[in-house]
């Protein structure tokens, strides 16, 4: 491989090219307009709805975001917008693996660069050369800079690949188990509201075994529990009554839309149970999510968004000095997993809508460009952005 020093690598990054040559900085496949809604509508619009619904001191007016950015740092600039329209700064901590000297790690610090220059990002914000799977190793800088940097209002976990994949070795650390260390941080550090996005492929060849029996374990502790949570299990994964037993035993028999709403149900309750074993109490809601295919007309990608709050409680004045207490209704697991069935069974093909919705489909796409462009992207001519989502139209 041909190598370059440091200011080659940035003449070539910032140099437009010509038309004989190839773009130095191509478009990738997070940069269709699907992925914009995702930023926009889900992850923006998400963060802004409970950033104005938390409470923020005069003197901490601060929102702590983590997350495993590219090298254009594209979900920090939207979460930005969101941050900027709540009155408040946004401190991002961003963990990216990419090898120093490289290209992209030089793409990296410029991006990281221009974003501290931007309106309310705070100076305290970085950007860690770590794998996310370091987090697991209480002893790594990743741990130390996370915990330092939390507890997280938003924490965004956009992942390429399987989150449950198989360990890549005997002893190695996986996503899972940086994940668990991560909520467990929160659990121990955050009494506000915060926020868990998930973006993973879904593929029962992927998964690992015991991750999945994990995830399928969670499911049927809430099936014994209760005949309700059986009865929409069953609906939800089209195999009602015995088939029900059959396919929780041999998951790879579902289809691919049965397989993801399984993985995503069972995702859910692990969440759940959890986060709800916490002390304070704390409650965890499904948010609105979708899914959309990376191989064509195979949907396998999931994106997946959570909150978690504190249960609040009023003081209880047992002399009724003040007046009588009002009672309040806690949601005990069984109800919490019936909405999470709901809301699983609301996921919705991405793809499919944006096919028939063409006017957000051109608004997301302007969006993409606006956005892409800022990262210094050929977006313009006949062999820009435009260009090249008609060259790789699926």
């Amino acid at each position: 491989m041909e190598e370059f020093n440091d200011d080659e690598i940035l003449s070539r990054i910032l140099r437009k090219p010509t038309d004989e040559e190839p773009s130095l900085h191509p478009f990738k496949p997070w940069h269709r307009p699907r992925k914009q809604w995702v930023r926009r509508y889900q992850w923006h619009d998400s963060l802004l709805h409970m950033l104005r619904e938390t409470h923020f001191p005069g003197d901490a007016r601060t929102v702590r975001y983590l997350s495993l950015p590219g090298e254009d740092l594209l979900d920090v600039r939207v979460l930005r917008e969101a941050c900027e329209q709540a009155g408040l700064d946004l401190r991002f901590t961003g963990l990216n693996s990419v090898r120093r000297g490289s290209a992209d790690d030089v793409q990296l610090n410029i991006s990281e660069s221009e974003v501290r220059g931007l309106a309310r990002i705070h100076s305290g914000s970085m950007i860690l050369r770590e794998r996310f799977e370091s987090i697991a190793n209480r002893g790594s800088l990743a741990y130390a800079e996370v915990r330092g940097g939390g507890p997280f209002h938003a924490v965004n976990i956009d992942l390429c690949d399987h989150i449950a994949l198989r360990a890549a070795g005997a002893g190695r650390a996986t996503v899972i188990d940086a994940l668990a260390e991560l909520i467990q941080l929160q659990l121990t550090n955050a009494i506000h509201p915060w926020l868990l996005f998930i973006t993973t492929r879904v593929a029962p060849d992927r998964i690992d075994a015991r991750n999945l029996a994990a995830l399928i374990e969670a499911i049927s502790d809430n099936i014994a529990a209760s005949d309700e949570f059986g009865r929409q299990t069953g609906e939800l994964l089209r195999a009602e009554g015995d088939r029900l037993t059959a396919v929780l035993a041999d998951p790879g028999s579902l289809d691919p839309r049965a397989f993801m709403n399984l993985f995503a149900l069972g995702f859910g309750k692990w969440l759940l149970r959890f986060v709800g074993a916490a002390h304070p109490e704390r409650t965890l809601q499904m948010l609105p999510g979708c899914f959309y295919a990376v191989i064509p007309d195979h949907p396998d990608m999931l994106s997946l968004g959570f909150r978690c709050d504190v249960v609040q409680v009023p003081a209880h004045d047992r002399y009724r000095l003040v007046g009588g207490d009002a009672e309040i209704a806690i949601a005990n697991e069984v109800d919490h997993g019936l909405s999470l069935i709901g809301a699983t069974g609301e996921l919705f093909d991405l793809d499919e809508m944006l096919g028939r919705e063409a006017q957000l489909l051109e608004s997301l796409t302007i969006e993409s460009t606006d956005l892409l462009r800022s990262a210094h992207y050929d977006v313009d001519g006949a062999a820009g952005y435009r260009g090249w989502l008609e060259a790789n139209a699926a």
